[in-house]
């Protein structure tokens, strides 16, 4: 959309055999409708809230009642949250900003961090939490975020991406929903270009000269001037490259981790939690993790949403649906007495993005991710693994800013 409206032509290149790579809105038919892939807008991701005003697209907000919590069979909602995990929290938040105090972006600037670049996030919960209860909580609340283990994010990496939460005021996480699922935004984006997508195009090669750029698809090539590579990196590394990319990018993309996560998502008769006078939303320290009310179509829909290692064991199960259900029923009988169907997407076996989103790995932002992001010659590298707002749909678009800038200084 940027590059037409700077009048430059544009072809669309799309391995998968639809729109919006991680952003995967289901249409199982009979109302039920849910998000796959990414999913929640936080209060201050402007890009993506401008992006669905320009297309009159108002977010939807979660429902009102408070998150469920369980612990050890023990719950309270996190309104009224035990005061052990509450001091904890506040204890991790108050050192983190303390250290924030430190630091400026970008986050490859802070050179006097090393140490913090080195260690691990559960590391530091760990340091600053006092009770299990408490260690479990903000544990469960920041892998969430991550979609992985504490143990695999980096310190430094994580306190970047807290910088941008100093300024927030009041409950600004998860805040929005984009209307109608990001399958009908990516409807929109496309109905107002003039380029016409050309999917199932598996890109395995770019060579690159001073006359332009070809790019090499299973079946035919196309020669472009520029090209914009949008892929994750566990699927650029895939493609070879005439000249080879420099050893500080290939090192980059070898290094930039993909979080490890799986959304369960469950159809029922009846949204049976309403009459529990819940919303839905729950963190639990059983193997499903988390859930919320997915639902977007007329069907109840409940998600579940499973990071890290625990993700990992799900994928040795025959019916992760039915060993879902089980796990909940187990909680709540009445999941069982009213499920309907399900299905489940596991992002790490994903063929076109092996992971969920990026994260950053201890001592990758000082050695790798100032090198991940800028152009090599005519090619230029786009998608949330190469922004600051690394990990969101707003880094996918803030990329793309800074790609049309690339362009605008040529």
């Amino acid at each position: 959309m940027l590059l037409e409206a700077l009048g430059v032509e544009v072809q669309l290149f799309e391995a998968r055999g639809r729109p919006g790579g991680r952003l995967h809105c289901v249409d199982e038919g009979g109302g039920a409708i849910y998000e796959a892939g990414g999913e929640w807008i936080d209060a201050d991701h402007y890009r993506v809230l401008n992006l669905l005003r320009h297309f009159d697209m108002e977010p939807t907000t979660p429902g009102e009642w408070p998150q469920k919590l369980i612990f050890r069979g023990k719950e309270c909602t996190e309104a009224t949250i035990w005061n052990d995990a509450l001091e904890d929290d506040l204890r991790v938040e108050a050192a983190a900003r303390e250290m924030c105090r430190d630091l400026t972006s970008p986050p490859w600037s802070n050179t006097h961090a090393a140490d913090l670049d080195g260690r691990k996030l559960g590391d530091f919960i760990r340091e600053h939490t006092q009770s299990e209860r408490g260690l479990w909580w903000v544990n469960s609340k920041y892998r969430s975020d991550e979609g992985d283990d504490l143990d695999n994010i980096g310190l430094l990496g994580w306190l970047s991406g807290y910088l941008h939460y100093l300024d927030r005021d009041g409950d600004v996480m998860s805040a929005y929903r984009i209307p109608g699922g990001s399958r009908q935004l990516c409807e929109k984006i496309l109905g107002s270009l003039n380029a016409e997508p050309q999917f199932q195009k598996v890109l395995r090669r770019v060579r690159q000269d001073s006359s332009g750029v070809t790019l090499m698809f299973d079946d035919g090539q196309a020669q472009v001037d520029h090209v914009i590579l949008t892929l994750p990196p566990p699927a650029l590394e895939r493609v070879v490259f005439e000249p080879a990319l420099s050893p500080r990018r290939r090192c980059a993309v070898e290094a930039c981790r993909m979080s490890r996560a799986t959304k369960i998502c469950w159809e029922f008769d009846h949204p049976w939690w309403h009459d529990l006078d819940w919303g839905g939303s729950l963190m639990c320290d059983g193997p499903i993790q988390q859930t919320w009310d997915g639902s977007i179509g007329t069907a109840p829909i409940l998600t579940a949403y499973i990071c890290g290692d625990e993700a990992a064991k799900w994928l040795a199960l025959g019916d992760p649906v039915r060993a879902g259900i089980y796990e909940l029923s187990l909680m709540f009988p009445d999941a069982s007495k009213h499920f309907v169907r399900g299905w489940a997407h596991n992002w790490l076996t994903d063929p076109f993005s092996p992971g969920a989103f990026s994260h950053l790995a201890p001592g990758y932002v000082l050695e790798h991710m100032e090198h991940i992001s800028p152009p090599e010659g005519r090619i230029h590298f786009a998608g949330e693994h190469t922004a600051l707002w690394s990990g969101f749909i707003e880094g996918a678009l803030e990329s793309a800013e800074r790609v049309v800038s690339e362009f605008t200084k040529r």
